[in-house]
């Protein structure tokens, strides 16, 4: 039996995996791969079976979507969304968000469109659904979806077992991230966001029994003692964060925490525009916020905090919260002192670290999921063309086209 030269059987090693009649090219792009630190290039990129399978100098190539210079980038993560029908998902994807998570869930409504978008039933970003909020009060779309604790529509859930409990329930229904709530919210004129919820204790606990099954806890928190409860006990972001102290963050920068500040939904842009008592109230909480939750920020950034994007955004077409998307908090960060790349990264690559998923995607290289977005202008200088996507790609199906109308 004849043997093929060593050479040979090494220059075949060499060359790329042969194209499939089902590979996507994309050619004559300016690649920015959502690292940190990486310089802008001119590329062709093929992606296969779902994947980025090869990157190489930008050339005209028949048969590929020649995007005549337009910047490729990873989709978008937006790591705090409150997504809970199919309509939004869609919104969502054709924003170019490709990865969410999902911290909250009303009736289980976010959890049953993860499972529709897993199936390939509904068009969405990839899912990750915390299936509840676990706090003291814990209302009653969560005990209804939870009937098994029924006494807490009346009494608050106190004291580390009863946390575990329910945490444990949670994960056994599917959560793929447990939310934990560390202070009030801000976004009910009857709460204050300055007080704490959920005890370190408490928190501890929340954070031990989700790291039994491999997941991590993110805790809603504004006030300082709340804050600094759930960094000490372990959690792996904090959501919002707007009275965060100077210790709390030197604390996140020891120990890793991530920071997801929601920046534009606490702007004027999430102000509710009703005319009721209440609206007013939280119009006038929002202007009290935005100031310390700015400085927090600009304070993280010094430290080295990892700050990371997350809109708040339920993505719906019936409220003020449905309309933040992830180019407005980008557009917040570099307000903060953030470079528009730093910002595009925080909301890609370090995005996917949030999530423990960086392996997979949130950055442009071979072997990641094709999960990507194209814009037509220089975002590096004209980050509002972030708002309109020419072309989103999701795990390497087009999730909507616009290259020709460029």
């Amino acid at each position: 039996m004849s043997r093929l030269p060593a050479a040979l059987i090494a220059l075949l090693v060499a060359l790329p995996a042969a194209a499939t009649a089902q590979d996507l090219w994309l050619s004559n792009a300016r690649l920015i791969d959502g690292r940190p630190g990486t310089a802008v290039r001119s590329v062709n990129l093929r992606v296969s079976d779902g994947r980025i399978a090869e990157i190489t100098a930008a050339a005209d190539r028949p048969g590929a979507i020649d995007l005549r210079g337009a910047f490729l980038m990873p989709g978008f993560i937006d790591l705090h969304t409150h997504i809970e029908d199919p309509a939004s998902a869609r919104r969502a994807l054709s924003s170019g968000v490709t990865t969410t998570r999902v911290l909250g869930d009303n009736y289980l409504k976010g959890m049953a469109t993860r499972d529709l978008v897993r199936k390939g039933r509904v068009a969405g970003p990839q899912m990750l659904v915390s299936g509840g909020h676990v706090r003291p009060q814990l209302g009653e779309s969560f005990v209804l979806s939870y009937p098994q604790f029924g006494q807490y529509l009346e009494a608050p859930l106190t004291g580390p077992d009863q946390v575990a409990e329910v945490v444990r329930a949670v994960i056994d229904r599917g959560a793929d991230v447990i939310k934990v709530g560390a202070s009030e919210r801000a976004g009910l004129a009857r709460t204050d966001p300055r007080r704490q919820e959920l005890s370190h204790d408490e928190l501890r606990a929340a954070v031990a029994e989700a790291a039994k099954n491999g997941l991590y806890v993110a805790a809603h928190a504004h006030d300082r003692q709340g804050a600094n409860a759930a960094v000490r006990a372990g959690v792996r972001s904090i959501e919002h964060g707007t009275y965060v102290d100077d210790e709390t963050l030197a604390l996140m920068r020891k120990q890793g925490t991530f920071f997801v500040p929601t920046l534009a939904i606490m702007s004027p842009l999430g102000d509710p525009r009703g005319d009721a008592a209440d609206d007013i109230a939280l119009q006038l909480r929002t202007l009290h916020m935005m100031r310390p939750l700015r400085d927090a920020v600009r304070k993280a950034r010094a430290l080295g905090v990892t700050v990371a994007v997350g809109t708040d955004s339920s993505y719906g077409d019936r409220d003020d919260y449905g309309r933040v998307r992830p180019a407005h908090e980008i557009q917040e960060l570099i307000g903060c002192g953030y470079t528009p790349i730093e910002a595009i990264t925080a909301a890609t690559y370090d995005a996917a670290r949030v999530l423990g998923i960086e392996g997979r995607t949130g950055s442009v290289a071979v072997g990641l999921e094709a999960d990507l977005l194209v814009v037509d202008r220089d975002p590096r200088v004209d980050p509002t063309t972030l708002f309109e996507p020419l072309l989103v790609v999701s795990d390497g199906k087009i999730a909507l086209d616009r290259v020709a109308l460029r």
